[in-house]
């Protein structure tokens, strides 16, 4: 356990605790939000066992981590185990990856909120600042290009059931995937995925890919 601070006189938005296994990533997150007034970092964690204690502990309103720590998922297992806590903390995953897997188990109820860390840090501060403020913002950042595009935000609270393939499709839909590289990506005809493309906006309410994007909440001043 890295370092804790519960004797801080001013209280801005939000308590949080910053779970990274690299010291670097931790304090820049944790500087980062104190340097804009965003958050009060109150603890930092290198794992998810170290976090666990730490917010069981300090009760923060907060925790920001990455999908994977010292093994993969971990920290989307953590932010699974929170909600077991009398009073969860909200939970952003900030992460390098994102697999449609991992963004998919994001939504499903491990984080409230996902920034990719191709992000500018304003975003982040920004995402932060949302989750106060009751405005979830997601941001999935690039399919592999070469930089991320500014509508692949999306509204946290979308995911409905959906059958393990359609929730792949949506990983990839979150993307900025169209039809064919979805179909190359899952090794599926064009019609097929044309199919599950349908059945995920109809399960989501939605008609179309541009309602899906735009469903999502403006940044955050």
């Amino acid at each position: 356990m890295e370092r804790t601070d519960q004797n801080v006189a001013t209280r801005p938005v939000q308590r949080a605790v910053v779970v990274d296994p690299w010291p670097l990533l931790r304090d820049a997150v944790a500087g980062l939000l104190t340097d804009a007034e965003a958050a009060r970092v109150v603890g930092t964690a290198r794992s998810d066992a170290e976090g666990w204690e730490l917010c069981r502990t300090l009760g923060p309103d907060l925790v920001i981590t990455d999908a994977d720590l010292l093994a993969p998922g971990d920290g989307i297992r953590l932010g699974r185990r929170l909600r077991s806590l009398a009073r969860p903390p909200q939970v952003l995953v900030y992460s390098g990856s994102n697999e449609p897997s991992v963004v998919v188990e994001c939504l499903g109820g491990a984080a409230d909120c996902f920034v990719h860390r191709s992000a500018e840090p304003e975003l982040l501060v920004s995402a932060v600042r949302g989750l106060a403020g009751g405005r979830p913002v997601w941001f999935v950042g690039e399919q592999g290009r070469d930089a991320p595009a500014r509508g692949d935000l999306v509204d946290g609270a979308l995911l409905r059931a959906m059958t393990s393939r359609e929730q792949e499709v949506l990983g990839l839909l979150l993307r900025r995937y169209s039809n064919e590289e979805i179909a190359g990506e899952l090794c599926l005809a064009r019609q097929t995925v044309k199919n599950y493309v349908s059945s995920v906006l109809q399960k989501l309410e939605l008609s179309s890919r541009r309602e899906l994007y735009s469903q999502v909440p403006a940044r955050a001043a």
